[in-house]
């Protein structure tokens, strides 16, 4: 282990997510691994209980970072810069992890003979039940579809190789634009095959509000950003075009 410096760090951003932030803290205080520090961003919430809750918010490894509102990207990000882990976690306010979870992905990432990405599978809480099994993974499905949940473990250095999170994304799917990124450079997905996210399934959630315009706008981002990726491999273009023409109908 390596004494009063964590080894994992789990950056949770925060926008007017308040009512949910103690059940994703104490779901990491719960961990079988115990070497992590955990940073809140407060992405310049607004709502009162939201604010008054991260005003003096107090519990053990945790610190809280207080930023004017620019996006979930931008609040990993922000996270990443100031985590001391060499690992990171990133968990949504409204998300938890099984206790189990740090210690599979810290244990299989640490033996990886490459880099990797370590994944999993997810418990649906919230109105829908149910498990959510990612499908299997390759770098020309990637391209059509996002593949793996925003809580997959990462080293801190790969995400500096990439540039972080791109804060264009200010609407969604940014870490499908991150996944592009890492997995294009060379690194490996590993999936641990249980369901050891607790992943909120919500109305207003931000893919699901997500307006056909943004959806758009998003789509020829990811597009352009990842050009040469698309150019390689057509056949992903012309699915990831077919996927979200039905999606924009079915809107």
């Amino acid at each position: 282990m390596s004494g009063n410096v964590p080894v994992v760090s789990v950056v949770i951003p925060c926008y007017n997510h308040g009512r949910y932030i103690d059940e994703a803290v104490e779901s990491v205080l719960a961990q079988t691994f115990q070497d992590f520090e955990i940073i809140i961003v407060n992405d310049g919430s607004d709502d009162p209980f939201t604010v008054s809750k991260l005003q003096n918010y107090t519990r053990p490894k945790t610190h809280i970072i207080h930023t004017p509102n620019r996006g979930v990207a931008a609040a990993r990000n922000r996270g990443i810069r100031e985590a001391i882990g060499e690992y990171i976690l990133p968990l949504d306010a409204d998300d938890m992890i099984e206790p189990n979870y740090l210690e599979q992905s810290f244990s299989m990432i640490s033996s990886f003979p490459g880099r990797c990405i370590i994944c999993c599978d997810a418990l649906l809480v919230d109105g829908t039940a149910g498990i959510m099994q990612l499908p299997d993974y390759s770098r020309d499905r990637l391209l059509s579809e996002n593949l793996l949940f925003n809580s997959s473990l990462f080293r801190k250095s790969d995400w500096q190789e990439v540039g972080g999170y791109c804060s264009a994304f200010e609407h969604g799917w940014e870490d499908w634009d991150f996944w592009i990124a890492m997995t294009q450079s060379g690194i490996s997905v590993v999936r641990i095959p249980e369901a050891l996210l607790r992943y909120r399934i919500r109305n207003h959630s931000r893919d699901r509000s997500m307006t056909v315009r943004r959806k758009c706008q998003m789509l020829l981002m990811l597009i352009i950003r990842h050009f040469t990726c698309y150019l390689k491999s057509p056949g992903s273009l012309v699915n990831l075009l077919k996927k979200k023409r039905r999606t924009v109908k079915s809107i």
